[in-house]
């Protein structure tokens, strides 16, 4: 399992690279945590005292750099979501249609 708290401020272009990293490392399988921003933009942007755009921009990004890595979200509540890793990811990597997605070019993906 790999948690992340306030570690993608700001998300920038870099959050998609963080993201791959994590892809990189956890097992088959395995969840990603995520708490704080911008999980639940729409009831926190006031007390975060940041833009709900800039918020729901990050919540979009985050959750197409998981679809993209084929992740699936399996719970979003409060500030927390959890989404874990395909146990297939030679069957991910064939589904893949967005040449931005760049996989470790290794005899075994998930070999970390």
């Amino acid at each position: 399992m790999a948690h992340c708290s306030r570690c993608l401020i700001p998300w920038g272009a870099n959050g998609g690279i963080y993201m791959m990293e994590v892809d990189r490392v956890l097992r088959p399988g395995g969840y990603w945590v995520l708490s704080g921003p911008p999980i639940n933009w729409k009831v926190n942007y006031k007390p975060w005292q940041r833009p709900k755009e800039e918020l729901e921009e990050e919540q979009r990004n985050i959750e197409e750099v998981a679809k993209k890595l084929c992740w699936e979200k399996k719970s979003e509540k409060a500030e927390i979501a959890i989404w874990q890793k395909t146990t297939d990811s030679e069957s991910c990597r064939s589904r893949q249609d967005d040449s931005s997605v760049e996989f470790c070019a290794a005899s075994d993906p998930d070999d970390v």
